[in-house]
């Protein structure tokens, strides 16, 4: 009887292993899928975020990422009623990240932040929450993050967010968390990509089990028209084309395959629906340690929002719309 139960304990097992395909465990006991769809664009585009979203889940992805700033969650909650009612994914099958707005800076903030949140999205709850930044970018009176990160925790054991984590978080802030906290962030959104590579704090985050999500996965690779910079990496590259030719891939797919083959979670966007299918195509091949090492050594310590450049705020806020 003890080999029976023992042996479908193995199927069991085998069976939610296998229903949880390209996921990732979180240190809270979740399973985040391993690649992402970004939405961050243009305020004054916004009406493109529906049809973009709902092409993307077609593709097959399963996280979508958006915040408050964005100013389309209404845009992605009418892309998710969209593809639940053609039955083309459950709500279960989502994974919906989204972030606290810029205008908390106090714990009490938090939960009304996430019921707006919440409305425009038509969702009792999201998959993940996040402190977009730790800094208080509106000059806010009262702005405290671990006074935040206090409200965080409050909406998850509200059940209204199934895990919690920070965006733009350095090594300090985090410790100033982990010391003063119940519970640790199950991820931090970065921006990590072969101009910034930012090895320190992809290992700093993954030694306390807290996962990297990598945005701007493209760096300076492709356009970024309210910076002045110019950087010597392109999709031609020696390393790059050579890795991608073995593969079978383009240098594109070779970045963020590489991005994931470091354990982080690329957040590629695209509105071009070939473009869509080619950034999520990365799940069949991996690099050899060598290969991510010859990317990394591509880094130029080139970062492409730099938040704590008040004049780089400007030009971003102005170009988007913030």
């Amino acid at each position: 009887m003890l080999r029976i139960l023992l042996n479908l304990l193995v199927i069991v097992s085998v069976t939610t292993a296998d229903a949880l395909p390209n996921t990732k465990l979180l240190n809270d006991g979740n399973r985040i899928p391993i690649v992402a769809y970004g939405t961050f664009g243009k305020t004054n585009e916004v009406a493109i975020i529906k049809p973009a979203v709902i092409k993307a889940i077609e593709a097959g992805y399963r996280h979508i990422d958006t915040a408050a700033v964005y100013k389309n969650e209404e845009q992605v909650g009418e892309a998710i009623a969209d593809v639940i009612s053609r039955g083309i994914v459950k709500r279960e099958d989502l994974w919906i990240t989204t972030k606290l707005g810029l205008d908390v800076g106090t714990r009490e903030g938090v939960l009304t932040s996430l019921q707006t949140s919440l409305n425009k999205l038509k969702l009792d709850y999201v998959d993940l929450y996040l402190i977009h930044t730790s800094l208080n970018l509106l000059d806010l009176p009262e702005h405290d993050y671990l006074n935040v990160w206090k409200g965080m925790e409050d909406i998850k054991k509200m059940n209204l967010a199934r895990s919690i984590g920070i965006s733009n978080f350095n090594s300090s802030e985090i410790n100033r968390i982990l010391a003063n906290s119940e519970i640790v962030p199950s991820v931090n959104e970065i921006e990590v990509n072969p101009n910034y590579v930012d090895l320190g704090l992809v290992a700093y985050c993954q030694s306390l089990n807290i996962t990297v999500m990598s945005y701007a996965p493209f760096g300076f690779l492709v356009p970024r028209p309210y910076l002045n910079y110019t950087t010597s990496l392109n999709f031609e590259n020696p390393v790059l084309k050579r890795i991608a030719q073995k593969y079978g891939k383009t240098s594109s797919q070779v970045m963020l395959r590489y991005l994931m083959d470091r354990d982080t979670i690329p957040i590629p966007r695209s509105t071009n629906e070939e473009r869509m299918k080619l950034n999520f195509d990365i799940l069949d091949f991996n690099l050899t340690e060598n290969e991510i090492y010859q990317i990394n050594e591509l880094n130029e310590d080139a970062k492409v929002y730099d938040f704590y450049d008040e004049s780089f705020f400007t030009a971003l806020a102005d170009y988007y719309g913030l």
